[in-house]
């Protein structure tokens, strides 16, 4: 019987510390009458013919050590919470995003319990306050991003995202040139295009570098935004167009900066790591995809833009470029900003052939009118490469 209890003592901790980390904790109460910490543990899950069923774990601690390495197994009380959602059947799309989901929250909790533990140090007026409005936020959004993702497997389908790409399909991007590219996003070495949209400036350079990535050689475009001249994010995005004309979107370095100095590079993802997806950029002929939602990249929880041709008869204009009824319009957005929810709306693009993107701007969803408080971006000036 001794030996069973050991054992059960040793299930319990693994699963406790795996509770803990992967499942986000609830902060450890502390009872000073009682010299102990109470540990509620949320999301404790066990397998039942309804599904999973979510307890909260409730464990004693002495004080002054560490509770993870010092519980009272005898003292262990489980509560029910009531069963979990539990995506069942064969649609990939609905149970990766229920993942991604579940993440989501995870790490809300994570950042609202290291916030709080700062704010009780800190003993600054209002700041618990805050912190819980916070959550409160954060957790809708979380809400609202898993609806968007929901809606998006409604129109893209329940099956897994792996596009089968051949390296045999795909051309080496030394080789592309004005005669041979995609006319919407020609990928010429040299082509350089110069965006401003209020105070910013983006400025986007086919290099001559290559990248290979999954067996595909990409060409290297840089991409340099700063605002009133200073330097915000420097990106390399990594683009290899195939035998057909498409190009796909292989990843990219995303190096954000704040002050002068490197902050971070969030955003950054590479086709074939950690499962990321490349995606489509630019069809070779999108007058065949009107109407059609396609992703344009696939990394859950890092990365996942998509778009919807609109049109390929489009008009407008800027002050130094225009288009009549010939240039290819799409709705561009992404599943972590659900439209409706906060001030996220999606964008609109222009392109005309042989130049590529001349104008964007993000959409009321209701008018289909400019944003309010969003800038028009407008290409101000296109300088062909050889």
């Amino acid at each position: 019987m001794k030996q069973n209890n050991i054992l059960l003592n040793i299930a319990l901790f693994a699963a406790i510390m795996f509770a803990t980390f992967a499942q986000a904790a609830d902060e450890p109460q502390l009872n000073a009458n009682s010299g102990e910490y109470v540990l509620n543990i949320p999301y404790f899950e066990f397998d039942t013919a309804e599904g999973k069923q979510a307890y909260e774990v409730i464990l004693k601690a002495p004080l002054n050590e560490s509770p993870i390495f010092s519980v009272d197994f005898s003292s262990l009380k489980m509560r029910p919470l009531g069963n979990l959602p539990v995506i069942s059947g064969s649609n990939i799309c609905l149970k990766t995003a229920h993942g991604s989901f579940l993440s989501c929250q995870a790490e809300t909790k994570l950042d609202y319990t290291i916030d709080m533990a700062r704010c009780i140090n800190s003993n600054e007026p209002d700041c618990a306050e805050e912190i819980e409005e916070a959550y409160t936020d954060e957790t809708k959004e979380c809400q609202a991003i898993n609806q968007a993702r929901i809606e998006l497997c409604g129109i893209m389908g329940g099956d897994a995202y792996l596009p089968d790409l051949d390296p045999n399909d795909f051309i080496d991007p030394t080789t592309i040139t004005t005669a041979n590219a995609n006319p919407y996003f020609p990928l010429v070495r040299g082509n350089t295009w110069v965006y401003e949209a209020g105070e910013e400036t983006v400025t986007v350079t086919v290099t001559d570098q290559t990248e290979v990535i999954q067996d595909i050689t990409a060409v290297v475009v840089r991409d340099v935004v700063s605002i009133d001249g200073e330097l915000v994010e420097d990106t390399n995005d990594w683009y290899a167009q195939d035998k057909d004309g498409n190009v796909w979107y292989m990843g990219e370095l995303s190096k954000n900066f704040e002050d002068g100095r490197l902050d971070d590079l969030e955003g950054s993802w590479r086709a074939g790591i950690e499962s990321a997806q490349p995606g489509i950029l630019m069809y070779a002929h999108p007058e065949d995809h009107i109407g059609e939602t396609y992703r344009q990249e696939f990394l859950p929880g890092e990365a996942e833009d998509f778009a919807r041709i609109l049109s390929v008869s489009a008009s407008t204009a800027n002050e130094n470029f225009s288009c009549s009824g010939n240039c290819l319009q799409t709705y561009e957005n992404s599943a972590f900003e659900p439209v409706g929810f906060g001030d996220f709306t999606p964008e609109h693009k222009f392109y005309l052939p042989g130049v590529g993107k001349i104008r964007s701007f993000h959409v009321n969803p209701e008018t289909g009118e400019l944003a309010e408080g969003e800038d028009v971006e407008e290409l101000i000036s296109f300088t062909p490469g050889s």
